[in-house]
């Protein structure tokens, strides 16, 4: 039996110094669901379809490696861009304009509160060289 290939992805868990604002953040703008927040520890944890979220309270911010991400995928290049807008308008800190490298499909990366890099992507103009679902 393949187990690799049964297993789904479990949680992320990101140490912010911040947890409320993070928290917010995630919900806000990614469509999280909080849905607790730890008052002993201070730890929280959130939903996005079958995924936690757990953010981790610490004492000292902790450096992200500077290509460390994690990516949210929408349907269509016209979301992806409706989304770069209202996360500009919104202040949030978006990295690079929105863009199609290499025909992986159109991308824009941006910092969460606590500095976390993520990446927002759509497959719909994507060279199929480059969707394993194709292949």
């Amino acid at each position: 039996m393949n187990l690799q290939s049964r297993m789904k992805l479990n949680h992320l868990s990101f140490p912010t110094v911040d947890v409320t604002t993070e928290a917010k953040f995630f919900e806000e703008h990614f469509g999280a669901r909080i849905e607790f927040v730890d008052t002993a520890t201070g730890n929280a944890l959130l939903k996005h379809g079958g995924t936690d979220i757990v953010l981790e309270a610490m004492k000292e911010a902790v450096p992200w490696h500077r290509d460390f991400h994690f990516g949210f995928e929408l349907e269509t290049k016209r979301e992806v861009d409706a989304l770069y807008e209202q996360l500009k308008r919104a202040g949030v800190k978006v990295e690079t304009e929105v863009f199609n490298r290499v025909g992986r499909g159109s991308r824009f990366f941006g910092r969460t509160p606590g500095g976390v890099q993520f990446e927002i992507n759509t497959r719909e103009d994507m060279e199929s060289k480059w969707d394993a679902d194709k292949k």
